[in-house]
């Protein structure tokens, strides 16, 4: 069984499970920036067809999306969030997930996402774990995430982990028209 180790340095590169398989590390800054702007673009368009699979009403685009990334990038890298990135042993960029805080007491999930040829090897859950963890060294007292309505791969993964079904969490940024599409959820972390 692979052990995680926390992402909570951040400046620090943080392995989990085996080297010669995945890699996955917290990151202080965007070394390159290319390889994380083709992850965020592949992530939206799959964000989107499932959007319109739940039948949210068109107008959203991939690149619509990703465009508030990059300028927001400093809420998901430390002091204040954490951005994990997962590499396969090629190097290639395969997956990732961010954490922001979304209160003084809180941080969000967003943007899980692992690539397809990757899927099937845990790394949705070390990534949410690895999460978890940093957010109670950053002293967080519980955590929040909204899913899709039918995305039933992720909602499982925060259910084992502990997560609760809750309404609409305050601190919730996506627009308002799209709650009836959403499973908000919350985890205590005391």
């Amino acid at each position: 069984m692979n052990t995680i180790q926390p992402a909570v340095a951040p400046d620090a590169t943080t392995r989990i499970g085996s080297p010669s398989a995945y890699r996955i590390a917290s990151v202080k800054e965007v070394t390159d920036r290319d390889a994380l702007d083709e992850l965020m673009l592949e992530y939206y368009g799959v964000l989107v067809e499932k959007l319109t699979a739940a039948g949210v009403p068109g107008g959203y685009t991939p690149s619509g999306l990703k465009a508030s990334f990059w300028p927001n990038l400093h809420k998901i890298l430390p002091p204040t969030g954490r951005l994990l990135l997962v590499h396969d042993a090629a190097g290639r960029l395969v997956g990732a997930a961010t954490l922001q805080q979304a209160s003084p007491d809180a941080g969000e999930l967003k943007r899980l996402y692992i690539r397809p040829e990757a899927n099937g090897n845990g790394l949705g859950r070390r990534l949410v774990t690895a999460q978890m963890e940093a957010a109670k060294s950053m002293g967080w007292r519980r955590l929040v995430v909204n899913i899709i309505k039918g995305n039933e791969e992720s909602i499982r993964i925060f259910e084992a982990l502990g997560f609760r079904y809750i309404g609409r969490y305050a601190e919730c940024f996506d627009p308002m028209d799209l709650d009836p599409w959403f499973v908000y959820m919350q985890c205590d972390l005391t």
